[in-house]
């Protein structure tokens, strides 16, 4: 064989092995993502120990990996942001939305985890985890209810309010406040007069005894001018004259407070009489008063009270005799032919007895009673006629005389079984509501007429 071939190919193997060829490149699949201009401003690769520094660029997957088994140092400044559209930004993970605290009531403890979706983690799972899970999920119906928790919130609600949409609630009210003011009426109309009624005028005549039946707040001063026959007995003829007011106060629609007598008294006697005039204080009358009926649709009134009769008076003129009188009464109101073109037409009635709390006093009874017209229904002018009867029921002892002074004065006489029917005409003229004055002359229609010849009255009321 010959020898140039043979040390050809020896030169040949000898040269690759102290050369080896260079390693040619992996084709690549497609052409490398376009590196934005965040990634040109990355720091320069991490040099390996114990190596040449190595230029690796960033990986998309997560964390480099270690190279000939050393571990690799963290960059120590974070990656920039990445720019939208690059492929080689990193994946952004968007931060959970922030949770709104609730409040959420627990009776048996804070719900497990359950590996339903809301959470694999082992322990108690907090309400608002729960309820913005379900927000994220995009959930149109609310979770399961707790049926024992709603239980307890029933009934907690029941103590919380009493009351449901506004309306009271079916069960009763004991409480005092609620009962006070169904029975005396609405609160809102405490210290005014009832104005249903405003077609309704007060009585002229006999006016500390007949009460009108409805709740009034007012000041109402009296004149009053009475004649004593010449033929009464001890006294002669003479006058009786008292000046003085009333006043009263509705608490509510209902209840009401009276000053039926406050004032002065001047009396005279006729020649030969064995008293002398005197003027003085007049006796105190007042009392509380309630309206039980109050219908405005049919127009009725009726009322009911009570007045303490207290001789306080002066003695000159017989206002300071025996103790105390009880007065129970009743008044009653209907308004009649309320379409009478004309006009309408008011009935009052009221009645009572007058008993004394020691013998002293006269005992009596009396009723009243009063019509009146309301002129074309103009609530101006009323046209009125009224009758008062007074009955001596029992002999007082504070004085050795046989005659009684009605309304005026109480002897405390020896005029047992005697009485009086008295009548009068009038009208009573409204300014305003609040302002009105009457008028009505009185004389004797049957029995003994004692210190009763004829009386004068006239009245002005200020009323709220």
């Amino acid at each position: 064989m010959p020898r140039g071939p043979w040390a050809t190919a020896l030169l040949l193997v000898v040269t690759g092995a102290t050369a080896p060829a260079a390693a040619q490149p992996l084709a690549p699949v497609g052409p490398p993502p376009a590196l934005s201009s965040s990634l040109d401003q990355l720091p320069p690769s991490v040099p390996v120990r114990g190596s040449a520094p190595v230029d690796h660029p960033p990986s998309i997957l997560g964390a480099p990996i270690a190279v000939r088994g050393e571990p690799v140092r963290p960059p120590v400044d974070p990656l920039p942001p990445a720019v939208s559209g690059s492929a080689w930004a990193p994946a952004s993970i968007p931060e959970p939305p922030a949770v709104q605290k609730t409040t959420r009531a627990a009776g048996l403890g804070a719900p497990m985890a359950t590996g339903s979706g809301v959470t694999t983690a082992a322990g108690p799972v907090s309400a608002a985890t729960v309820e913005s899970r379900v927000r994220q999920a995009g959930a149109t119906t609310p979770p399961p209810t707790d049926p024992v928790n709603d239980f307890l919130a029933r009934r907690s609600g029941y103590k919380a309010d009493s009351t449901r949409d506004g309306k009271h609630d079916s069960r009763p009210s004991w409480k005092l406040e609620d009962r006070v003011g169904d029975v005396l009426g609405p609160r809102g109309e405490w210290f005014r007069s009832d104005h249903a009624f405003d077609g309704f005028i007060s009585p002229v005549s006999n006016p500390f005894l007949f009460e009108d039946p409805r709740s009034l707040t007012e000041i109402r001063p009296i004149f009053i001018s009475q004649r004593i026959p010449g033929k009464a007995r001890d006294f002669n003829g003479g006058h009786v004259t008292f000046f003085g007011t009333q006043a009263r106060l509705a608490i509510t629609d209902r209840l009401s407070f009276t000053i039926n007598k406050l004032g002065g008294v001047w009396f005279s006697t006729g020649g030969g009489s064995p008293f002398s005039g005197d003027s003085g204080f007049s006796e105190l009358w007042f009392g509380p008063k309630y309206t039980f009926i109050r219908n405005e649709q049919t127009g009725s009134l009726l009322a009911g009270g009570l007045l303490f009769q207290t001789p306080v008076g002066s003695p000159g003129v017989f206002q300071n005799t025996g103790g105390l009188s009880l007065v129970p009464y009743a008044t009653y109101g209907q308004n009649l032919f309320r379409d009478f073109r004309f006009g309408s037409f008011n009935f009052l009635a009221n009645g009572g007895y007058s008993f004394a709390t020691s013998k002293s006093r006269s005992d009596y009874l009396y009723l009243n009673a009063h019509l009146d017209m309301d002129v074309m229904n103009w609530h101006r002018i009323y046209p009125l006629v009224e009758m008062n009867w007074f009955v001596n029921t029992s002999n007082g002892t504070a004085n050795p005389i046989g005659i009684e002074g009605r309304d005026l004065i109480n002897f405390g006489g020896q005029a047992k079984g005697t009485g009086l029917l008295t009548g009068a005409i009038g009208v009573r003229g409204k300014i305003t509501e609040s302002a009105q004055i009457g008028t009505a002359f009185e004389v004797p229609l049957a029995g003994r007429r004692d210190l009763f010849d004829y009386r004068f009255t006239v009245d002005f009321i200020l009323r709220y």
